[in-house]
């Protein structure tokens, strides 16, 4: 397991970290999100911050929208963060979402979906759906482009952009310019492919993490993980979803599980540009300002996303 020399000073702090099927699902959430706020806030040009809720299936969900500087609208991306399904919140994924804000020169909108357990599937998809429904209704609303609009998340949000981005090809829009997805799996997880057995006891993801956190989002794992809401990668085709940035981590055990997914993507004639980042763990783009190669992974990302935006615009 080859690990970035970068990563040296956190990994007391993660072997010390309480397994996350160690504790009630509360505590872990609570632990993640001191851990995650800890960081400096990442020092980029932004326009403005505004936290908010819109209108979601289960009340009001909240949602903080990340303005960039610029004189114009701007495109929008719709971004769902990552932690099992059981973690996370609109703070814990701040420092992707500034640096995608300012890096793709775009809207971003977090969504804080309903976590499991206490909110089991579909809770998170069909608020990150709802979500994605209201950005596209409402982007001149926010200083967005009508008709520019992408969806992102990291691990487990990178799989509910994923469902996000199926179920708008199924039901006719609304139209995405592309979907990024990091260190996502595609879904529930079959098998056990080289990157779960060689990387089993990574930092921050161990290999037995992976079904835990799955089956405290799903109630029933056996029947819920062929709904195509919770695993898209088990589509009978992904012919047509928009295109996709595919972000794997070199130590990381879902590494085979997302580029696999990508590589369906790919047989599909799906845009894929898929980049592997080596030395890196599961959710090193939560380091930005801290490890080089997550600011390398922001700037492939923002890069890719500009491409995405200036074709649909037709530039």
């Amino acid at each position: 397991m080859n690990i970035d020399p970068q990563f040296t000073p956190f990994l007391e702090g993660a072997a010390q970290f309480p397994k996350a099927n160690s504790i009630p699902a509360p505590v872990f959430r609570d632990l993640v999100r001191q851990a995650s706020v800890g960081f400096p806030k990442l020092e980029v040009p932004l326009g403005a911050i505004t936290d908010r809720t819109i209108p979601g299936p289960g009340g009001d969900l909240p949602v903080r929208i990340y303005t960039p500087i610029a004189s114009a609208a701007a495109p929008v991306i719709v971004y769902f963060h990552g932690g099992g399904y059981i973690a996370g919140d609109l703070d814990t994924q701040d420092m992707i979402c500034r640096g995608l804000c300012d890096g793709a020169r775009s809207v971003v909108v977090s969504v804080a979906y309903r976590l499991a357990p206490e909110d089991p599937f579909p809770a998170a998809h069909e608020d990150c759906w709802a979500a994605t429904l209201w950005v596209a209704e409402n982007a001149r609303e926010i200083g967005g482009i009508s008709g520019q609009l992408a969806v992102a998340g990291d691990s487990a949000g990178a799989d509910l952009a994923a469902g996000v981005a199926l179920r708008a090809r199924d039901a006719g829009g609304p139209a995405l310019c592309g979907q990024v997805l990091i260190y996502g799996a595609g879904g529930y997880p079959s098998g056990e492919p080289e990157s779960m057995r060689e990387n089993r006891n990574a930092p921050f993801l161990h290999a037995d993490d992976v079904l835990y956190f799955w089956h405290q989002y799903l109630s029933n794992p056996e029947v819920e993980q062929l709904d195509l809401r919770a695993s898209p990668g088990r589509a009978s085709s992904l012919r047509d979803v928009a295109p996709a940035m595919i972000v794997t981590a070199e130590a990381d055990p879902l590494r085979d599980f997302g580029e696999g997914y990508g590589r369906k993507l790919v047989a599909a004639g799906v845009p894929v540009q898929m980049r592997r980042y080596p030395g890196m763990v599961h959710g090193f783009l939560s380091w930005l300002g801290v490890i080089d190669a997550a600011h390398t992974a922001m700037g492939d990302t923002s890069a890719w996303l500009r491409t995405q935006f200036a074709r649909t615009a037709g530039g």
